[in-house]
């Protein structure tokens, strides 16, 4: 199975970000956009692996010392390599945390570390062509589009058809 482990983003985020994602393609930007549901924040991809009861110890674990916090949508960006992004704000010190909790417990259990930089955001669109509009900076997003953090979640990615889909198989609660 190829797992990873993510927050899930409750139904009016992720409203607001197909709303994005449509001004961006009426403005003329092709990608290949997230499907509508998909959109979250990853805080550790685990890749191919059965050990589903190691990721569910290690997030139980990494979850223990972290409060509920909160998070917005606070812009829009690109990556270099085409993907075009959300970018989170809020109290990203407690995202972090939990970041580096988990990477910690999931290495304890024989996961491989991953020591890029953390940088949170939401994915909207891989092979991403902004239009002549400028796109990204006229797509503006909607304030409110804030969240309360109080879980994450470990979800098999499976492809269906030709799209990727995201399925939680365990939720751990702080």
């Amino acid at each position: 199975m190829r797992l990873f482990i993510g927050i899930a983003l409750p139904d009016n985020v992720q409203r607001e970000l197909v709303r994005v994602q449509q001004a961006l393609k009426d403005g003329g930007s092709v990608g290949r956009w997230v499907p509508e549901g998909n959109h979250h924040i990853t805080l550790q991809f685990l890749g191919e692996t059965d050990a589903l009861a190691f990721a569910a110890d290690a997030m139980r674990q990494a979850v223990r010392s972290i409060r509920p916090f909160s998070l917005h949508l606070s812009g829009l960006d690109r990556f270099d390599r085409g993907i075009a992004i959300a970018l989170v704000d809020g109290d990203i010190g407690e995202l972090n945390a939990l970041h580096e909790s988990l990477s910690s417990e999931l290495s304890d259990r024989g996961f491989a570390r991953d020591y890029k930089r953390f940088s949170p955001h939401i994915t909207l669109a891989r092979a991403f062509e902004p239009g002549a509009s400028g796109a990204l900076e006229s797509a503006v997003l909607k304030p409110g589009a804030s969240f309360l953090v109080n879980a994450v979640h470990l979800f098999e990615s499976r492809r269906i058809d030709t799209q990727m889909r995201y399925f939680s198989l365990h939720k751990e609660t702080f």
